[in-house]
């Protein structure tokens, strides 16, 4: 296959998660979250709690984040904690590189588009 026959694959959906939530983190902070918060050895921590919890105080938002590679996959304990904090009224959601991709994040973060918790 020539190279101009290859179907265009964006080096973004290749990130690894340690990659993407470096980007994360960086664009959170540029867009008034000053509190982030990740857990830097998840063996240590309670099983499925979110990558990042990250706080804007000037917009009053708090967000809960477990971010996945492309093609990774989210556990059962994931889930629970994600449900959980989604019924007690707080944006909870799984992010992926196609989610930078389509600018959803870049939305979210600078409150753009505003997901309300679902029960």
């Amino acid at each position: 296959m020539k190279y101009s026959e290859a179907p265009f694959k964006n080096p973004v959906l290749s990130w690894s998660e340690s990659d993407f939530q470096s980007h994360v983190i960086t664009l959170a902070k540029q867009l008034g979250f000053k509190l982030t918060y990740h857990t830097h050895d998840s063996r240590l921590s309670v099983a499925g709690f979110p990558d990042l919890v990250m706080v804007n105080p000037l917009t009053r938002r708090t967000l809960f984040v477990e971010l996945k590679a492309q093609n990774g996959r989210v556990s059962a304990d994931q889930e629970v904690w994600l449900d959980g904090l989604r019924i007690a009224g707080q944006f909870a959601e799984v992010w992926r590189p196609s989610d930078w991709v389509s600018g959803r994040i870049l939305n979210l973060l600078s409150g753009r588009e505003v997901r309300r918790a679902r029960a």
